[in-house]
């Protein structure tokens, strides 16, 4: 207990010490699997869907072990085929937020791993502006027969600046998506697109977590 009253003195100070440096968030503090934060400087505008030529590739680091992934992005028809580094492929509508609509040889389930869905955006979470609500309905048949109906609720939960290591602070919202099974949070940065991601099991917690990086 003197070892943890003794941190929260000298961690404020030190924040004091940086020449205006704001103090991040207590969450991504003690949950490594949190990427680091501060209230925002400033006001963020309202961020609209994006164009398919806006989705770009990108590479992640991962939170929970250090690795690097890198998602390569292009259209696909009316949305966007993205193939991972770790042989993962998925598609989805031009939309960050969106259920996957297929994917093939993705996570470790025997009877999950490659799949197709058919997916219905019933409200729409764009523009992005904190309070906003949006709802999608997915169908899925996996490879291996088995199939479910599921609808996600996405909700702008706030706004925040991203702390990334040798970047300028980036004001982001934070939007959570909860299809009963898991809550997927997006830290989204109008301009740049997801910067953040964490993904969490109601059973077996959290399963994927990264920041993104030059």
């Amino acid at each position: 207990m003197k070892r943890l009253c003794a941190l929260m003195l000298v961690l404020p100070l030190a924040a004091c010490s940086a020449g205006g440096f704001e103090f991040p968030s207590i969450a991504s503090l003690f949950d490594t699997t949190q990427p680091e934060t501060r209230p925002l400087t400033a006001a963020i505008a309202p961020a609209a869907r994006p164009a398919s030529g806006e989705l770009r590739s990108m590479t992640v680091t991962s939170l929970l072990d250090g690795s690097r992934t890198t998602f390569s992005v292009r259209a696909y028809g009316n949305g966007i085929r993205v193939s991972e580094s770790n042989g993962c492929t998925w598609t989805r509508a031009r939309d960050w937020f969106s259920p996957s609509d297929s994917w093939a040889n993705c996570g470790t389930s025997n009877n999950w791993h490659t799949a197709q869905a058919k997916v219905r955006e019933l409200d729409p979470v764009y523009p992005l502006k904190v309070g906003e609500v949006g709802r999608y309905h997915r169908d899925a048949v996996s490879h291996s027969g088995r199939s479910y109906s599921r609808e996600t609720r996405c909700e702008v939960t706030g706004a925040v600046e991203l702390l990334r290591p040798g970047l300028e602070p980036t004001p982001a919202y934070v939007v959570a998506c909860d299809d009963s099974r898991r809550i997927r949070t997006t830290w989204y940065a109008p301009g740049e697109g997801p910067v953040a991601y964490r993904e969490e099991h109601r059973r077996h917690g959290v399963q994927e977590a990264w920041i993104r990086t030059p």
